[in-house]
């Protein structure tokens, strides 16, 4: 019988040839628009880091606080001995800040995957038919796998299969399940769209604006501020624009007591820890107090936007197509020896032979670094193949 390690290194091999093996990046020191990754100082056109708080002086600040007071770890999950009163500070002011119409609980997790997954196993029970895109992040997809609902996927953006789709189900109840910003191709879904097609069929609605809180509306609450509808379920993650760790639910208080008592991720996970959640409440006094944070990152984006050439980009996600697995890794490796960190995003995470350089916008990038990479792009784009 073969070895563990003689398949593992078959696999390895295999996955390699396909030009699809990753490198892990060590950055040494903060991850801002300028950084040291793997001993070279680079342009990071590639973090979720938006607003530049995960350095922002009171979020640092607030953390060191809370670990001089509450120690390092939290010893336990939420419903022994993890909750402090920062826990419950945060998950109050995070339904301040993002609820609103009957949204008055907040439920925090200690990841934006976490939350998805254990949202999904809570409200998506044998009664439920799931309907997602099939464009959403990959812990909607592995939180349906693992709910007891049937799962119904319907095209990117495709509002009218959608209501074919629900309107053909065969469950006393349906959820209808998107991405406020695809993580990958950086568009914004159709969420009035979204959510008068599910009102149509007595279906609720969840959306996860992980690339959305920070970045879109005017003061940055995201796509219920940008579109001015509210679904019933809006997941969110202070790991992107908020500078932090940690995902959360905005809900109504019969939903969030729900999930308190039964949503697994909550219930039999290690709460995060005080300096990680003080940190993330400091982040959202601060958008709160300053939404010229959130004006200038989207002055931002439409900069760069403009320099590469795009229209109507609302986003920081801007996709760059490659095509071809091996030449984008080829492409990435030639931008970082021209000074800039923009990784190849290969399958399984976009579909095979559609790679894309994944370039992201921060508020703290500059006119030259936006030029310069412009520059950069479109010597290499232009060539039939690099290296």
């Amino acid at each position: 019988m073969p070895s563990l390690d003689r398949i593992a290194e078959a696999r390895n091999a295999a996955w390699g040839a396909a030009g699809l093996s990753r490198t892990l990046r060590e950055f040494t020191g903060p991850q801002e628009p300028v950084a040291r990754v793997d001993g070279r100082e680079l342009v990071v056109f590639s973090s979720s880091n938006y607003l530049g708080l995960s350095t922002h002086p009171e979020v640092v600040l607030a953390a060191r606080r809370a670990l001089d007071l509450y120690g390092a770890g939290s010893g336990g999950s939420r419903l022994t001995t993890g909750t402090t009163e920062l826990h419950a500070r945060l998950e109050r002011r995070l339904a301040e800040f993002f609820g609103g119409d009957g949204h008055d609980d907040a439920v925090f997790f200690a990841t934006g995957y976490q939350a998805n997954l254990a949202v999904l196993q809570t409200i998506a029970g044998p009664d439920v038919t799931v309907f997602s895109d099939s464009l959403n992040h990959a812990s909607i997809i592995d939180g349906c796998r693992l709910a007891r609902a049937s799962v119904e996927v319907f095209p990117h953006g495709d509002l009218s299969a959608l209501d074919r789709m629900l309107g053909c189900r065969s469950t006393p109840h349906a959820l209808v399940v998107s991405d406020g910003v695809f993580s990958m191709d950086g568009d914004v879904a159709d969420l009035p769209g979204l959510v008068s097609t599910a009102a149509r069929h007595g279906a609720w609605t969840m959306i996860d604006d992980a690339h959305g809180v920070g970045v879109l509306g005017a003061t940055g609450r995201g796509s219920v501020e940008h579109h001015g509808i509210r679904p019933d379920l809006l997941i969110g993650t202070a790991s992107k624009a908020l500078g932090g760790e940690g995902g959360f639910v905005v809900c109504s208080s019969a939903v969030g007591t729900l999930l308190r008592n039964q949503a697994r991720g909550f219930v039999y996970s290690t709460a995060p820890s005080a300096p990680t959640v003080a940190a993330v409440v400091a982040a959202v006094d601060v958008l709160d107090r300053s939404p010229d944070v959130v004006a200038r990152l989207h002055s931002t984006i439409r900069d760069c936007a403009a320099a590469l050439g795009i229209a109507g980009q609302v986003s920081p996600i801007i996709p760059v197509p490659v095509g071809d697995e091996q030449r984008a890794v080829r492409v990435s490796d030639a931008l970082m020896e021209r000074g800039f960190f923009v990784p190849a995003i290969r399958w399984p995470t976009v579909s095979r032979g559609a790679a894309i350089l994944r370039v992201t916008v921060a508020s703290g990038h500059t006119p030259d670094h936006i030029e310069a990479l412009a520059v950069a792009l479109t010597d290499l784009i232009r060539l039939p193949a690099v290296g």
